[in-house]
């Protein structure tokens, strides 16, 4: 994964299309042992989305040293599975880029008194700022 300085790095969970319906992401791990999990709140940094996505705001050099792994559990085997692990490879020069929407809900349906997460993911350098 490429990205740059400064903005917010998007990490995916390439899960197979035959499985896709069958799985979902539990967390993800920052090696050697940093685990993080979906949370209804930005996190800070680290901020792990409903859908599986990892956003990783603010990159800085060191975000490229660790490697990042996403965990996802079988619906009903209940089996967990550690993907393969990936980088963060950090672009050099730092331009300005527009902010666009990747992510967004389009319709939530919730049941009286339970949370809901109404989802907008912007991408941009520097990272977008939300109001």
């Amino acid at each position: 994964l490429a990205a740059s300085r400064g903005c917010t790095a998007i990490l995916r969970c390439v899960v197979p299309n035959f499985v896709k319906e069958l799985v979902r992401v539990v967390s993800w791990v920052q090696e050697p042992a940093f685990y993080i999990y979906p949370s209804l709140q930005g996190d800070g940094k680290y901020h792990l989305l409903p859908t599986g996505e990892l956003l990783i705001h603010n990159l800085e050099y060191n975000d490229r040293y660790p490697s990042y792994r996403c965990r996802t559990m079988h619906k009903l085997t209940r089996q967990v599975v550690t993907s393969n692990s990936a980088k963060i490879r950090m672009n050099e020069q730092r331009g300005i880029v527009s902010p666009s929407v990747v992510e967004h809900t389009s319709h939530v349906s919730v049941s009286q008194d339970e949370g809901a997460v109404l989802l907008c993911v912007a991408q941009g350098c520097p990272s977008p700022e939300y109001r």
